[in-house]
């Protein structure tokens, strides 16, 4: 879970059923129910994140390196995720070429 610098104060209501879910997650793994509710929005975040930066390169509005960037991963990471999802991959020689020297220029 990232570092929190500043707090902002989210009020939600949320169905008993979740709140008694929530209760019992965090009873189980032994935290705070507000800490389990922080963790599991930050989860929840990230894979949405990676979903739309998938969904928008599969339909080719995006590049690869925007994806990775949209997704916060890497593009190897980008890479891992898009093979265990079975979406095509084009990736040519060139575009190898330059994201490694754009990362071993640092930039």
């Amino acid at each position: 879970m990232p570092t929190q610098t500043t707090i902002e104060q989210l009020n939600i209501r949320i169905p008993k059923k979740l709140a008694r879910e929530l209760e019992a997650l965090a009873e189980v793994e032994h935290v705070a129910k507000i800490d389990m509710a922080r963790q599991l929005l930050w989860e929840g975040i990230a894979r949405r994140k990676q979903e739309v930066a998938l969904k928008l390169y599969e339909q080719g509005q995006v590049s690869k390196s925007r994806a990775a960037e949209l997704a916060g991963l890497s593009l190897w990471e980008l890479t891992e995720l898009v093979e265990r999802r079975g979406i095509r991959w084009d990736y040519s020689l060139e575009e190898a070429k330059q994201e490694l020297q754009r990362l071993l220029s640092g930039t």
